[in-house]
């Protein structure tokens, strides 16, 4: 069945089940809604209703309560708002500062009293801390609270704070903003999500789940981290969510300047002498005779940012501006990573970003507006490979990703709102060879010490292409808020790939052992396609009640142009046509959540969700299939002149090639599914304290893997060897003889690659009131799965994959999470983050060369025992900062201190798991304390 009938069909069922009832709901702003009654609780249907937020967009609103008192205002930019209710015959009443954040619905329930409406009240409060309409899981930052916490510039540092998300790194004061970190929330890091207003940009390399440009806070209003349970069918991915929401300019002009850095100086070495001395195992020997006295470290010498902001009128009550601009520089050394001459690596950082927004209030609530983000980073050695890398075993990468945005809401009429929006996405993502590189040199790599030298193997470049446009119609009627869109994306690479040889020579020790030869230069263009259309509705069948029914048709389809394999002297010139409707998914996913209000006044809740997602596709599925991918085959390799230097009359048979058409899926395929279910209790308790206790299963099936039916299981040979350089004794499957070179690999749904999360979250939560403020919680969990399922090495026939159920991605069994902010005399501020979570699992193996045996297949690397038998230590940090402001009229002036990793930890966060001389070298540390100054200003 082609899509377009599908999807035009589905519409129809869609919006006639949406004609029975009503809807409204939307990423990138949020909505206040509540009760009018009088003092004895009955309702008072007919109050106006006045929403105020002057010189903002969507501020000014009025409404009429419905027959149930009920009142709405929709579709409003986060802010500060303040709601007047009016009846004859009682006095009006005022209720102000009302923070709206991003898919947040306040709740505001206002009393009238008996009087005359000149006799009107200001009811001093602040918005409620519970929603009480929906199970979505976030965490709002605004900048003024990331600017009280110890300084934050990336998403990834700042999710630090957040209880239930594990990060892959540990940053000390931006150390690791350069080069992102791979969240993880309830067991699932591939689902995850990177929005400007609710449209997608994240990257589009593989299923499109991390990032290319990268979203800096100092750019935007507010930074909105979701974690789950929400039940909408307008979203799209199920992981973690960072939805970015833009400045927008007031009547009112406003700016600021900020800087904040750090020098060598200002960091502090954190080794004791028994991890110097580890350290120092790992120095390459020519480094270590040519600077006997190295010291091992992680220095940073130099890190700083600085940045600017303005925004205010074109036209006054018409048309507004904002313009922001930051630049950010990081230079540090690499732990473990020498050249010949002795020299560490340098980890040299540069970017830049530039962002405006122009916003036009059409009439008095229609709004449109056009946002623009361009970026620019460069990383000058970046790591390709290996555990460590000389300076020209590295990679220049730079990159330009741009984003340009168009928003459209328009009102019909008093109850329904038409949104139209429009992204588009362009990044050019270079990974070149260093400046010292020449055509002709020969990759180096050391499979024992883990070492890259000369030159990495292969280098390419990306040009990423995405376009979004979205549509929806929202329609409120108070027991229904019903919204009804349209989403379609396109997306795709022009991807190229070359080698300076053509080679990987691979050592064991420094003894020739084997030799890797690629099929470059090569250029493909995969491209994907996904529409789907939705219907969301937001039911209050009573009023303690408020059901959240989504139901999300979807289809994907992806294809590459025809393209060929250039001749190079290790593979032959062939060509191969288009391929098409790889994949060509249709599914049908519905989502649910329901929250009930328990005592009836806003104070405690229970949540329940359980909704199915996709699984993020984007160009996985085509690239498989793509016949000119990077692939290389293995040759054994016999120094005869003892050069060190491989020659082709040294090498031997070639296992083979997996390109071309070797790869195909099943006729039965069907799109990998997410279900998550979760239930939670929340609590608002005196004070501004809400505390919750949550559960959370997710589940991931119908996940596709490779069997290689050309080699099945029964044809391997087992060999009982002693592995050379470890001593270690292991059983290794030889490939028969026969099959050298054979591939025939079938991807299919297996339930072998299932995933299962079972965790708890508990969360305390206090807004800034009595001079504090505090977030944290604490996780539980446990994730289980196939241990190779995210490889393509992950042959369900290969019995070399031994131990394959286990602990899956980064799981982590306890994390705590901790901030706050404390108001202190004279002005002064303290705030302080903390975290702790249990180190990763490790995975132990061995690795088979023929210094060992001679294997058809070429060296195996064997798991020897089940994944998380180890695990890293337990990581700590503690951060803190002071800051003092002076206030010059309308002028703010705050100088800062900050200090990172205050306890100078020096946990172990990578080691070398390989059975071997260099088992358990250590790779890398936690940065050692790091305290850095600055000052912002805002007017």
């Amino acid at each position: 069945m082609s899509a377009r009938p599908f999807l035009r069909r589905s519409l129809f069922a869609i919006v006639l089940w949406a004609s029975m009832v009503l809807a409204a709901s939307a990423q990138g702003v949020g909505a206040i809604g509540g009760t009018i009654t009088d003092s004895s609780g009955a309702v008072l249907p007919g109050a106006s209703v006045t929403l105020s937020n002057p010189g903002t967009i969507g501020g000014n609103q009025e409404t009429v309560a419905d027959g149930r008192g009920a009142f709405q205002f929709l579709r409003l930019v986060p802010g500060t708002y303040a709601v007047k209710a009016e009846l004859a015959g009682f006095r009006a009443t005022i209720l102000d500062k009302l923070v709206v954040n991003a898919d947040v619905t306040v709740r505001v329930d206002l009393e009238l009293d008996i009087g005359t409406l000149e006799e009107g009240v200001i009811v001093k409060g602040e918005s409620p801390l519970l929603d009480t309409t929906s199970a979505l899981k976030q965490v709002v930052l605004p900048r003024e609270v990331l600017n009280a916490m110890p300084n934050r510039v990336d998403v990834w540092s700042v999710a630090r704070v957040v209880p239930s998300v594990i990060l892959s790194k540990v940053d000390v004061g931006g150390s690791e903003a350069f080069l992102q970190s791979t969240p993880t929330v309830h067991g699932s890091s591939l689902e995850n999500g990177y929005f400007m207003d609710g449209m997608d940009v994240s990257a589009l390399d593989g299923n499109g789940t991390v990032a290319a440009m990268y979203l800096d806070p100092y750019m935007f209003q507010e930074t909105n981290i979701q974690t789950g349970g929400g039940g909408s069918a307008e979203r799209q991915k199920g992981g973690l969510i960072f939805n970015m929401i833009t400045k927008s300019g007031t009547n009112q002009f406003h700016g600021g300047y900020s800087f904040n850095g750090a020098s060598h100086g200002l960091g502090f070495a954190n080794y004791s002498s028994t991890l110097k001395t580890q350290l120092l195992a790992a120095v390459p020997a020519t480094a270590l005779a040519a600077n006997p006295n190295i010291v091992p470290g992680a220095d940073i010498l130099k890190i700083y940012d600085t940045g600017a902001w303005l925004g205010g009128p074109i036209v006054r009550d018409k048309v507004w501006f904002s313009f922001s601009a930051h630049d950010q520089v990081l230079n540090q050394y690499v732990l473990g990573s020498y050249d010949s001459t002795g020299r560490q690596v340098l980890d040299d950082n540069i970017m830049w970003n530039l962002g405006s927004k122009v916003s036009w209030q059409v009439t008095r609530s229609a709004q449109l507006s056009y946002f623009n983000n361009l970026q620019y980073k460069k990383i000058g050695h970046r790591n390709g490979g290996g555990t460590f890398a000389d300076s020209a075993a590295r990679n220049l990468n730079d990159k330009y990703p741009d984003v340009h945005q168009i928003k459209l809401t328009m009102p019909v009429r008093s109850r329904a709102v038409v949104d139209v929006s429009w992204s588009r996405f362009r990044a050019d993502d270079l990974f070149g060879q260093e400046p010292e590189v020449k055509d002709g040199d020969i990759s180096r790599f050391d499979s024992v010490t883990q070492t890259y030298t000369v030159a990495l193997p292969t280098y390419r470049d990306n040009a990423m292409f995405r376009d979004v446009a979205m549509g929806s119609v929202s329609y409120y009627t108070g027991r229904h808020d019903l919204k009804v869109g349209y989403q379609f994306q396109k997306g795709g690479e022009k991807s190229s790939a070359w080698s300076t040889s053509g080679m990987r020579a691979v050592y064991r020790n420094g003894v020739p052992d084997s030799v890797n030869t690629y099929n470059t230069p090569l250029a493909f263009q995969p491209w994907d396609r996904d529409q789907a259309v939705y219907v969301q509705d937001k039911w209050t069948p009573i009023r303690r009640l408020v059901l959240n029914l989504g139901l999300r048709v979807e289809t994907n389809y992806g294809w590459q142009p025809a393209t060929c394999q250039a001749q190079t002297i290790f593979v032959q010139a062939q060509c191969f046509p288009e391929i098409k409707g790889a994949p060509d998914f249709k599914a049908l996913t519905p989502r649910f959540s329901a929250v009930y209000d328990l005592f009836g006044d806003g104070r405690t809740a229970l949540k329940v969700s359980a909704n199915r997602y996709d699984q993020p596709i984007n160009i996985t599925i085509v690239q498989r299939l793509n016949p000119v991918g990077t692939v290389s085959d293995t040759r054994a390799w016999r120094d005869a002149n003892g050069d060190l230097i491989p020659q082709l009359s040294e090498l031997g048979a070639s296992s083979g090639f997996a390109f071309g058409t070797t790869n195909r899926y099943s006729d039965d395929l069907e799109w990998p599914v997410a279900n998550e279910y979760t239930i939670e209790l929340q609590r608002q308790f005196a004070g501004n304290i809400v505390a919750s206790v949550g559960y959370t299963r997710r589940e991931t099936r119908r996940n596709i893997g490779p069997t290689n039916v050309a080699v099945p299981a029964s044809t391997y040979i087992p060999l009982s060897v002693t592995e050379v350089n470890s001593g270690q004794q292991v059983t290794v499957y030889n490939q028969a003889p026969a099959l050298r070179g054979k591939f025939d690999t079938l991807w299919d749904n297996s339930s072998q690659f299932d995933t299962n999360y079972n965790g708890m979250d508990v969360t305390l939560n206090k807004r800034m009131s009595n001079r504090w403020l505090f977030t944290g919680g604490a996780s539980f969990g446990k994730t289980v799965g196939d241990i190779y399922s995210t490889l393509t090495t992950a042959d369900l026939n290969n019995p070399n994959n031994m131990f394959r159920t286990g602990l899956f991605g980064n799981d982590v069994p306890f994390s705590l999470r901790l901030s706050g902010v404390y108001e202190l005399p004279y002005r002064l501020m303290l705030s302080a983050t903390m975290q702790r979570n249990t180190g990763f699992p490790e995975l132990t193996t061995v690795s088979v060369g023929t210094n060992t045996v001679v294997l058809t297949q070429g060296p195996q690397t064997l798991t020897v025992q089940p994944r998380g038998a180890t695990r890293l230590p337990a990581v700590n940090s503690l951060d803190v900062s002071v800051r003092k402001a002076w206030k010059i009229a309308s002028t703010s002036i705050e100088p800062r201190i900050d200090f990172y990793n205050l306890t100078n930890a020096a946990t172990i966060l990578g080691r070398i798991t390989q059975l071997g001389p260099t088992y358990g070298r250590v790779n890398s540390i936690q940065r050692g304390r790091l305290i850095k100054l600055g000052v912002s200003v805002d007017f």
